[in-house]
């Protein structure tokens, strides 16, 4: 590997463990489950290895970021597990086969919510960056993978239940430029070589002097280092064991307001103002039809009123689908 991509090569595993650290609690949360994204490995990219990972056709996730750099990123992952994660955020178990409407949306609705708190963290840093996935389809691959040639790749794995998935990053050469400016040599607290001793061992790793790069002006101790095995004692595991906080029980003690409505009407303010004790507004229902159930500003379901012990009430016909719901999340 080169001396600039084994730079440009650290700069993206610093994206990756921020974008890891987030995700681990975000999904969590929301699946009430124990996740854990892992950085497996960052290389230049290779579509054989991909595919020995994940079965393809995959779900494909463009990530466009802006900020102090601008540039877009490819995130795939399986069918499979973008049906489970879409899945156990609707608060089911995740054994489910892959439906493109409705956990598209819902894999975009989460991993929206991991790059807010991605976004968050940073600019506790004083790095503006803001991503969001906007566009999740399912693809194989045909046409991107001249784009992504020579170019870098990150494998992360992640355990969910009892099987294990991988996901891979991709990165254009502009996306890699972009993010070595954010995190690599100019950034002013993440410089990866910041003293000539730092600059000599990797030059010694590159192989430099025997390439016949110059290196002159770098001191080098030459005198001869003895080196013996070291000896350690038992390292016991004296660490607490940390329960997971995430826990969707907090969330479902919250109290939402539920509305009923019965119709609607577009008025000119004329007839608006003529309005008075007395008069009546015709809505764009007529009697009997089914009214709708909104839950926290969102439609939720259609039913028709009933009166229960001289209180009106709704019987629930029919809720919107899942993936109506997710597309309302986003609004």
């Amino acid at each position: 590997m080169t001396r600039e991509k084994l730079f440009m090569n650290n700069s993206i595993e610093k994206l990756i463990t921020v974008f890891n650290s987030n995700a681990n609690g975000v999904i969590s949360t929301i699946t009430n489950s124990d996740i854990k994204f892992n950085l497996e490995s960052t290389e230049q990219f290779n579509f054989s290895h991909i595919e020995e990972s994940i079965d393809i056709p995959a779900i494909s996730l463009l990530m466009s970021f802006s900020g102090d750099q601008n540039f877009q990123v490819n995130f795939i992952l399986s069918k499979k597990l973008t049906a489970s994660l879409a899945d156990m955020m609707m608060l089911g178990d995740g054994n489910v086969e892959y439906n493109p409407e409705e956990h598209n949306d819902g894999i975009k609705e989460m991993f929206n919510q991991v790059l807010g708190s991605m976004a968050s963290e940073l600019d506790g840093e004083s790095v503006s960056l803001t991503g969001s996935v906007t566009q999740a389809e399912l693809t194989d691959f045909e046409i991107q993978k001249s784009f992504f040639e020579g170019c870098m790749m990150s494998k992360i794995s992640l355990n969910l239940g009892d099987e294990s998935h991988f996901m891979f990053f991709t990165f254009d050469s502009f996306a890699e430029t972009s993010i070595d400016s954010l995190f690599g040599r100019s950034s002013k607290s993440n410089d990866f070589a910041e003293s000539a001793s730092d600059m000599d061992m990797l030059s010694r790793a590159l192989g430099n002097e025997e390439q016949g790069i110059e290196t002159s002006g770098i001191p080098v101790n030459e005198t001869p280092v003895k080196v013996r095995k070291a000896s350690l004692g038992e390292l016991e595991d004296s660490s607490p064991v940390v329960k997971n906080p995430h826990n969707i029980e907090m969330l479902l003690d919250i109290n939402l307001p539920i509305t009923v409505e019965l119709g609607r009407k577009n008025m000119k303010i004329k007839d608006i103002l003529d309005l008075g004790q007395g008069s009546v507004v015709e809505l764009d229902k007529t009697a009997g039809d089914y009214v709708e159930l909104i839950v926290n500003g969102k439609k939720f379901a259609i039913g028709e009123v009933m009166v229960a012990d001289e209180n009106y009430a709704v019987r629930i016909v029919n809720l919107i689908s899942r993936s109506e719901r997710i597309k309302s999340l986003g609004k």
